[in-house]
């Protein structure tokens, strides 16, 4: 089972639990009972809390844990086995695929929620994983792995509190609007690629 996969049984936290913080540039968004472990990066992004069940209920695969994806994806970690992913002179191994927001110079650059791989689980998501079947995807060797930005959900703060319209949001590192965020995943852009191989939809 992927080590990044959501369960069931893991749940985010209620809404209710966040508020208004206050700092030298304004106000931001916080939870109610803050921790020092809920922000993360130079941004100092607030991140989303989610029960820690693995293994229990059912796997949810569209679905990343927040916790451990961005464990993955900050540690350079294997997505399937949560071991150290796998780098040679090449750079760190990757599978990738267009997007609808992908550069004209894919993959060179392209952004990327999913992290690393290992050799051996390569092999075994691309045998395996039904996404990749429906996908044409390259496996890559990335020498600059650089760290772009967070997706989540954006707040704006109003008279009645934090609002938002949006389910996910994407934003670079550095952007204001990340104050009103509850990230959930790190962003990658994959640069001084290599592409080592290549996988054909259907």
């Amino acid at each position: 089972m992927p080590y990044v996969v959501s369960w069931s049984a893991e749940l985010p936290d209620l809404e209710d639990q966040l508020d208004v913080r206050w700092d030298s540039h304004g106000p931001k968004l916080g939870y109610k009972n803050e921790r020092a472990s809920d922000r993360v990066g130079r941004d100092e992004v607030l991140w989303g809390r989610m029960a820690y069940l693995p293994g229990v209920g059912r796997p949810e695969y569209d679905y990343m844990h927040p916790g451990r994806q961005y464990r993955a994806m900050y540690g350079m970690k294997c997505q399937v086995c949560g071991n150290p992913a796998s780098r040679n002179k090449d750079g760190w191994l990757f599978l990738d695929w267009c997007r609808e927001f992908s550069p004209a110079t894919w993959p060179e650059c392209s952004l990327t929620s999913m992290p690393p791989v290992c050799e051996e689980h390569a092999s075994v998501s691309v045998a395996e994983c039904p996404y990749l079947r429906t996908a044409d995807f390259v496996v890559l060797r990335v020498r600059t792995p650089r760290l772009w930005g967070y997706s989540g959900t954006p707040y704006t703060l109003t008279a009645k509190g934090w609002k938002t319209q949006e389910i996910d949001g994407l934003l670079p590192c550095g952007d204001p609007g990340l104050r009103g965020m509850v990230a959930t995943r790190p962003y990658r852009e994959l640069r001084n690629v290599t592409v080592v191989g290549r996988g054909l939809a259907g």
